[in-house]
């Protein structure tokens, strides 16, 4: 009787523990974490269309064309209050100067997704 039991309770772990290492060894097999950079630089190519955003910034660590899915839900601050109400990227971003926090995406246009804009000020204004 014991010896059923045994052979029961193994045949329950090895329908169970298999399956279960066969998920983890998919999982494992995915790309690990993406990188989030900060850049600072010169911003360019600014275009919009709807509520999704591409750029791209001229930093000391490289150029890089970012992309926002909704750039109204990206935090854009600048280093001192906007000098007259609300900030809009897609007509006052060209040409300012930024530092972008991103994070890096695979396999598409662009190389990373927008998390947040800080806007330099203006200097001498």
């Amino acid at each position: 009787m014991a010896r059923l039991l045994l052979l029961a309770t193994m045949m329950i772990y090895v329908s169970v523990a298999l399956p279960l290492h066969r998920f983890q060894t998919a999982i494992e097999g995915i790309p690990a974490d993406h990188t989030r950079i900060d850049a600072e630089g010169g911003i360019s190519d600014v275009t919009c269309s709807g509520v999704e955003m591409r750029l791209k910034i001229a930093a000391g660590n490289g150029t890089f064309r970012l992309h926002a899915r909704d750039y109204t839900r990206v935090d854009i601050s600048e280093d001192v209050p906007f000098q007259a109400g609300e900030f809009k990227p897609c007509t006052e971003l060209d040409g300012k100067t930024a530092k972008i926090s991103f994070v890096t995406v695979e396999r598409k246009s662009y190389d990373g997704e927008i998390q947040s804009i800080e806007v330099e000020s203006e200097r001498g204004k």
